[in-house]
């Protein structure tokens, strides 16, 4: 959505979130999950506890990611902002993990950032 859309702020997470508080018509989804492809940026990770969820599960990592040319870095100060935050945050396991991490690579051609 960030290139289709020429939204630098439309990445899945916020889309994701934006969608859910529509359906649900509020904006605290603290009996809510959320699921990502990747370990979310500051900017989501921001909106995930503005909008008090309790769980992330993401696939791969940010820097498999940014490998990929997406901007996904997780500064290392954000990393305890990270882990007091409340929010429990997990990497998938096993073959969910893998198959994201596959996919960014997959894709590295098609969604450079310009």
């Amino acid at each position: 959505m960030v290139l289709k859309d020429t939204d630098p702020s439309a990445h899945a997470e916020v889309t994701a979130i934006r969608e859910a508080c529509k359906k649900l018509g509020k904006i605290n989804l603290s009996d809510c999950e959320i699921y990502s492809s990747c370990e979310p940026c500051p900017m989501c990770f921001g909106l995930i506890r503005l909008s008090k969820i309790k769980k992330v599960v993401y696939g791969a990592k940010a820097e498999v990611a940014a490998a990929a040319g997406f901007n996904s870095t997780v500064p290392d100060a954000f990393v305890e902002y990270y882990k007091k935050s409340g929010i429990e945050v997990r990497q998938a396991e096993g073959e969910a993990a893998r198959i994201a991490e596959e996919v960014f690579e997959k894709v590295k051609e098609k969604f450079q950032m310009k």
